[in-house]
């Protein structure tokens, strides 16, 4: 059966969301052994989120695209949004790439959950497959990270669960204000927090560290910018678009061998392509759900 074409476009921009992220906590990862501070990062990142409702002003679309019939919604979802790059700083610096990735791929079980009580979105058999495959390829790679237990793991957890609210509002409640909108509110808090922090501890940095974080701070701004188009398209299809968020496990076992060095086993290579299958099953759940919506339609 064909997909529509928001479905195909919403699976590409949150595979690209994906690799996107991993960049960024990669960089964070990087530059926290510099001792710098999550506000100094954002602060400085600051020029890459302004440059949304900067073009909007001059374009002349930001009233419309700002507008929204429940403001409530997308302002907490920037509330939300507060403590995320504390979390992430906090644990990126105490554990490694991989088990960050992983842990925070528990995002999308959350989100199912979140799909089945709030979205009342339906099981089928392929959702269920590419949930036990992204869970199982999960676990494989996270079995060698908690032969000591850390408690950054439960830190990174509750990123997880923050993670999923956001997600689930906007798809939740995708009509009440574009991606535009859901974007630059979802950044107003976490911006003007590290500005604030910023003014009483300023730090200058040398041309590399600030091109790192101007980087990470573009690819982390596009990476929510598509994510937040994925599941407005997505609709329906939420829980199923959730499940291509592991492909972020693949590119953090990626970068982890290319940039850091780290070696993997045979395990952890499996697990990785269990990662994968899970994304593709996930295609296949959403043609499923679309043939039975069309049954009934």
């Amino acid at each position: 059966m064909k997909l529509p074409s928001a479905v195909i476009i919403s699976s590409c921009l949150a595979i690209i969301a994906t690799f996107l992220f991993v960049v960024n906590d990669a960089i964070i990862m990087h530059i926290t052994l510099q001792e710098i501070k999550f506000y100094h990062f954002i602060f400085y990142g600051t020029p890459a989120y302004l440059s949304v409702p900067i073009y909007l002003i001059v374009t002349g679309r930001f009233k419309a695209k700002m507008t929204s019939s429940n403001y409530v919604v997308p302002l907490l979802r920037g509330i939300i949004f507060m403590p995320m790059p504390v979390f992430s700083f906090w644990a990126l610096k105490n554990i490694s790439l991989p088990e960050f990735t992983t842990l925070t791929m528990t995002a999308p079980i959350f989100s199912i959950l979140f799909s089945i009580f709030f979205l009342k979105e339906k099981f089928n058999l392929f959702l269920a497959v590419s949930l036990c495959f992204g869970i199982f390829g999960v676990l494989l790679i996270l079995r060698p990270g908690f032969e000591s237990f850390n408690i950054f793991f439960l830190i990174v957890l509750l990123n997880a669960f923050l993670i999923s609210m956001t997600t689930v509002l906007v798809n939740k409640f995708d009509k009440i204000v574009s991606s535009e909108g859901y974007f630059v509110y979802g950044g107003i808090f976490v911006h003007g927090f590290s500005a604030l922090l910023f003014v009483f501890d300023p730090m200058v940095f040398n041309f590399k560290i600030l091109f790192l974080m101007v980087t990470a701070s573009i690819f982390v701004n596009i990476a929510i910018f598509f994510l937040v188009l994925a599941f407005q398209k997505a609709q329906k299809f939420y829980g199923s678009v959730s499940c291509l968020n592991y492909l972020q496990i693949l590119w953090s076992l990626i970068i982890g061998v290319l940039v850091f060095n780290q070696v993997f086993d045979i395990v952890m290579v499996v697990g990785a392509i269990f990662i994968v299958l899970s994304g593709i099953l996930s295609v296949s759940a959403q043609a499923k759900q679309i043939e039975k919506i069309n049954k009934i339609t």
